[in-house]
């Protein structure tokens, strides 16, 4: 006799969609929804089990996953659900969105007896297809404990922040230290082309450990864990040559947004009185703007 699987439920079919899809129907029954017709014909020959509607889909399952493109999609999707019986049901909102959104969704949701959590998606929907993606999780201990067979279902690595909105704080950091970086690579290979440098040198000395990576494995891994700012490269010399590099960007004409706003810390750390200290010290600006502290301990 054949066993029964779960039904999980996901409003949204797009490509990360049928990404999470992917790992999930190797052990659940997957209830979906989409408002585009197209997607709904991929995720069907995927094996994905149709609703006519998320009010539908909601009357299926216990745990519905929303994959949306934007925090008014979800919202509506919650309006679309709460239509039918919402009581004693776990909306996981993996969309990107505002800490605020998922304050919302908490709060319509628990107007209608279910409850809300968000599992943010690192990783790429490659990875996710995979099943090795990392979520970044907010969420009451119950309702994480009731959702961690359907997460693990999908990821390599789970970090349980907090309360809902923690994994929604802690993607929008992480992306936002991608998308920066992106612009700061940007400038760096236009320098880098005017200035005559090869491209593939370029990438080589940014993918070694010595280049894109050692700010955050050696000042923020090391220096900054542990509070160590004798020694190293001094600030007054970051300092030079970030004043070096504006000067090659104004003589080669190329524009720059992230190195000029960097070079403002820079001169404030001078003023501080960091300039004879490890360039790391300038988080201690932070630390001092916003009394917080960088230094942890390995636990």
């Amino acid at each position: 006799m054949k066993q029964t699987r779960p039904v999980i439920g996901l409003i949204g079919l797009g490509n990360a969609g049928m990404a999470l899809a992917a790992p999930l129907l190797k052990q659940f029954d997957v209830a979906g929804y989409d408002r585009d017709a197209r997607r709904n014909d991929i995720a069907r020959q995927a094996g994905v089990q149709l609703a006519a509607s998320a009010q539908d889909l909601v009357s299926r399952c216990e745990i519905v996953l929303l994959s949306l493109p934007t925090p008014g999609a979800s919202r509506a999707a919650a309006r679309e659900m709460a239509q039918g019986d919402l009581a004693g049901r776990l909306i996981i909102e993996t969309s990107t969105v505002a800490p605020d959104d998922i304050q919302w969704l908490q709060a319509f949701a628990e107007e209608h007896g279910a409850s809300v959590m968000d599992s943010a998606i690192v990783g790429g929907v490659h990875k996710l297809s995979e099943g090795k993606t990392t979520f970044l999780v907010g969420a009451s201990d119950a309702d994480y404990a009731r959702a961690k067979p359907v997460l693990d279902a999908a990821a390599e690595e789970i970090f349980h922040l907090g309360l809902p909105g923690s994994g929604m704080r802690a993607k929008l950091v992480n992306n936002a230290i991608a998308h920066t970086t992106m612009v700061m690579l940007m400038e760096g290979a236009a320098l880098a082309k005017k200035a005559g440098v090869p491209m593939k040198v370029f990438y080589t000395l940014m993918q070694r450990e010595s280049g894109l990576m050692r700010p955050l494995t050696h000042r923020v891994g090391e220096r900054i864990r542990r509070q160590d700012f004798e020694g190293g490269m001094p600030t007054a010399n970051a300092r030079k040559d970030s004043m070096l590099i504006l000067e090659l960007a104004r003589d080669l004409g190329v524009p720059l947004f992230t190195m000029q706003a960097s070079h403002t810390v820079y001169e404030i750390a001078q003023s501080q009185g960091l300039d004879r200290l490890d360039y790391a010290s300038i988080s201690k600006l932070w630390e001092n703007w916003l009394d917080i502290e960088f230094g942890y301990d390995d636990e």
